[in-house]
Formats: structure tokens, C-alpha cells, sequence
């Protein structure tokens, strides 16, 4: 189950809100193994975040959390397509994004 936390310094409109859920239920597949039909995504908007002591333009951090492994290549390819995702939609001027591996993951 991959899990997607997502923290903008911008006002999120439910539009865009759909959009960017939409786009990273496709960009998962990118991922082996990873699909949108276990995909879990939150949406923080309006986060006090800077970057190099600034608050200039939105920002945008993507935590994505993925049971079991994914390949540096893989990961590659997903960070390809969801930064320029949220340059377009938000007009972001820093996206992060980070990925934590975890092996012991339980759902229902």
C-alpha cells in the first residue's frame, strides 16, 4: 500500500485537489507492483513551509511512503512525472519529494 502525504504552502482548491489526486493515482503505476487501487493520499494545504529562509512562491512537499522496495529507476521515473505535476497545477516554485521504504506495513 503506498501511502502519499502531501504538504503545500498554497491554498488548495478542490479542483486541484482532484487533479493532483488523479495524476499521482497514474504516476503510482510508474512504481512495480503499485497501483492506485491501494493507494492512500492526504492533502495539507496552506503549510507554513520555506525554503533557504523564504516563503516566495508555493512550495510543495511529497512524502511517499511505499511497503517493500522500489528501484532507483522507478523512482526516478515517478519524480519525473509528478514535480513538473505540481509546477503545472500549483505553479510551485520548489517541489520536494522524498521516499521511505518500509518493510512492516498493516491494513485491513
Amino acid at each position: 500500500m503506498p501511502f502519499i502525504d502531501v504538504k503545500v504552502s498554497c491554498p488548495l482548491e478542490r479542483a486541484q485537489e482532484l487533479s493532483l489526486k488523479a495524476e499521482l493515482g497514474k504516476a503510482i503505476t510508474l512504481i512495480p507492483g503499485k497501483g492506485e487501487g491501494s493507494l492512500m493520499v492526504q492533502f495539507a494545504d496552506n503549510c507554513r513551509l520555506w525554503f533557504g529562509g523564504a516563503q516566495d512562491g508555493p512550495i510543495a512537499m511529497v512524502n511517499v511512503m511505499l511497503y517493500g522496495s522500489a528501484s532507483g529507476e522507478s523512482c526516478e521515473k515517478f519524480s519525473q512525472a509528478v514535480i513538473p505535476l505540481f509546477q503545472r497545477e500549483l505553479g510551485a516554485s520548489h517541489v520536494y519529494l522524498k521516499f521511505e521504504e518500509v518493510p512492516h506495513w498493516y491494513w485491513n
